[in-house]
């Protein structure tokens, strides 16, 4: 075989390569759209009965150990779905669906131990309620005396869908369904379906779910 045959077949080989790549690429940017398409007509249609029958959460929710919130009513729940340009097509960006947990109350914390206020603030920042905090000084030293807050229940909750186009994979994040906590995890494409959001779905009414059955990459971060 002279130089030019064996050019021409390494050419060759490496263009069938491209072209399975480019195949596969196109393969799991479809299913990773097809996925992220579910998510938003199932969650859509979900949020549009919940706002109906106003349900109450069933998570409780603990500020700390002497403030402990159960029965919130769920509001402003919303889906939205934004897109990119992906490889020259229009494709998702995400899919998320957010709403409120509050109930009109506005609850009057003090913390005068630093560990004590330690393990609040973090709660209150994942909490995503409009806090409103006070320190409280000493008038000569300036020494912190006690920390007040005044906080409205009101506390976001959210899950959003991200697809991986190139793995056929989506990464999603859910926010206080088990509490002041954010869960990450990642599911083939081909797993977000009808049955698996039902599962969310339940999640999301602090019932029994079986959401996370299976799911890749798991990490909870407690606030």
């Amino acid at each position: 075989m002279g130089l030019l045959d064996d050019l021409k077949r390494q050419a060759e080989a490496l263009q069938a390569r491209q072209n399975t790549d480019t195949a596969a690429l196109e393969r799991n940017t479809q299913l990773a759209d097809a996925a992220c398409k579910t998510a938003f007509t199932y969650l859509d249609t979900l949020v549009r009965q919940l706002i109906v029958l106003k349900p109450v959460s069933k998570t409780r929710y603990e500020l700390d150990r002497k403030t402990r919130l159960e029965g919130l009513p769920m509001t402003q729940l919303k889906v939205d779905a934004r897109r990119k340009m992906l490889r020259g097509q229009e494709v998702f960006d995400h899919v998320v669906v957010h709403g409120r947990l509050a109930n009109g109350q506005r609850l009057n914390l003090v913390k005068d131990f630093l560990p004590d206020i330690e393990k609040l603030e973090p709660r209150l920042r994942a909490s995503g309620a409009p806090v409103n905090a006070q320190p409280v000084r000493h008038p000569e030293s300036n020494k912190l005396v006690e920390m007040r807050y005044e906080v409205p229940v009101d506390f976001v909750i959210s899950a959003r869908f991200t697809p991986d186009h190139d793995r056929a994979r989506i990464g999603v994040r859910v926010q206080n369904f088990d509490g002041f906590e954010t869960v990450d995890l990642e599911l083939p494409a081909t797993e977000i379906g009808t049955t698996r959001l039902d599962e969310l779905a339940r999640w999301l009414l602090g019932e029994p779910h079986r959401f996370l059955d299976g799911a890749l990459a798991l990490k909870r971060i407690a606030a």
